[in-house]
């Protein structure tokens, strides 16, 4: 029987001759199938009277000389009573669990860059705070620990740690965990998701929407203390006063550019990329309002783009204030003073939203929805598409006034907006 020679095996490929198999002699062969992308190499053998087959390379990494020595070893191999299809797939399934291992090797904290990178990062506006909660409670608990090491026990651990002082942290860390172990499921590096038993009840229970709000006597506290404490700077209080004033997210303030502001017109100008909802709006500014964006203008750092720059040495990524400014002060320096329940600054949103509809300050209902920048709730919001803004402009100057009597201590006594001129829903006919 002929051999095959490579002259011939570049000839079948460059005129793309196809073939189920060319005999190069004892029991070897080259197939090259339709479906094949190179000249395969294959040999046939029988153990027990079973035909078998074991691969050997495809042409040309596998050269026709190596295929050669190749059979010869495994005719050695058959002659011994050994099957080399067998010992090859074995082989293979060694490799594959050793990939694994080595996967399962990384520690969580390399799963957790990679699964961020690949899913969060660039792709939800929350990437950053999801950064920051994965570095403060994640990281710290299990970090360290191989993938595969990780224990229900653990989560379990990590949990109770956080709820204690966060539970709706706890919950958003326990969404997380579970999210980046089901990535590793799909990579093929664990079996089996730690978290997946453990749900909100076990991270601190379902989150509920708060209802806290300042009153008048809390708020006239919390001006006093801002101005009592040596700690709480000039641009603290500013920056406190505007987020009450205009009743905003505090991110959506912290991220505000110089540009953004009209001091002409006196409007904020919040496009739908700043804003949670993806709503944007132009905000009135209020006397008050106005006076400290202009201070905070004239005092700025560095040629910055932002209203608030940061100050510290450890710069955000876009140069702005960082997304804790303010937390801190007036956790561990105004609560001392004021003797009150804690509260959050998005808290300062529902207290603008409880006193601009109470009686004493009348506010149109949907006009202080658009004073948060909410969409008109319901059916409602489908026929009303007005924004509002002299409406808007006058119950923010209202608020300001009644602001302004909390700061100077006195009581509000200013007669509530004319029922003429409140603004009232017309529904679509």
């Amino acid at each position: 029987m002929a051999k095959i020679q490579d002259k011939e095996i570049r000839y079948w490929i460059k005129n793309n001759i196809r073939f189920d198999a060319k005999a190069d002699g004892d029991n070897l062969y080259l197939r090259y199938r339709a479906t094949d992308k190179n000249p395969v190499w294959f040999l046939r053998f029988k153990i027990a009277k079973i035909e078998q087959k074991v691969f050997l390379g495809a042409y040309p990494d596998t050269s026709l000389s190596s295929a050669r020595l190749s059979a010869m070893s495994h005719r050695v191999e058959i002659k011994k009573g050994n099957n080399p299809a067998t010992q090859k797939r074995e082989l293979k399934q060694e490799t594959i669990k050793k990939a694994i291992a080595d996967k399962s090797a990384q520690t969580v904290y390399q799963l957790v860059d990679e699964w961020f990178e690949c899913n969060v990062a660039g792709k939800l506006k929350s990437a950053h705070a999801k950064r920051l909660s994965l570095n403060k409670y994640l990281i710290p608990a299990i970090g360290k620990l191989r993938i595969d090491a990780v224990e229900p026990m653990h989560i379990s651990t990590m949990l109770n740690i956080i709820k204690k002082t966060a539970p709706t942290t706890a919950s958003d860390v326990l969404a997380m965990t579970k999210q980046i172990f089901n990535y590793a499921i799909k990579r093929q590096i664990i079996k089996n998701n730690p978290a997946f038993a453990f749900d909100t009840s076990d991270a601190g229970g379902k989150e509920t929407s708060r209802d806290r709000y300042l009153t008048h006597a809390e708020l006239t506290l919390l001006f006093k203390a801002m101005r009592d404490c040596e700690k709480f700077t000039r641009r603290h209080y500013l920056c406190t006063k505007l987020l009450l004033l205009l009743g905003n997210r505090k991110t959506e303030l912290l991220k505000a550019k110089r540009d953004d502001f009209d001091l002409i017109n006196r409007v904020w100008h919040i496009s739908k990329l700043q804003t949670k909802k993806e709503l944007k709006i132009d905000i009135p500014l209020s006397s008050s309002a106005y006076n400290i964006v202009v201070e905070l203008m004239q005092n700025h750092i560095d040629d910055s783009l932002y209203l608030i720059p940061s100050m510290s040495r450890r710069k955000t990524k876009n140069g702005h204030a960082c997304e804790s400014y303010l937390n801190k002060p007036i956790k561990d320096w105004l609560f001392p003073l004021m003797d009150v329940e804690n509260f959050t600054i998005h808290d300062f949103r529902a207290t603008m939203k409880t006193h601009l509809c109470a009686k004493y300050i009348g506010v149109d209902r949907f006009v202080s929805e658009r004073c948060l920048n909410h969409k008109i709730p319901d059916m409602d919001g489908v026929y009303d598409r007005g924004d509002y803004l002299e409406d808007r402009k006058e119950a923010l100057q209202l608020w300001d006034d009644f602001l302004t009597t909390c700061e100077a201590g006195k009581d509000w006594n200013v007669t509530p907006i004319k029922a003429s001129i409140q603004t009232t829903f017309r529904k679509a006919i």
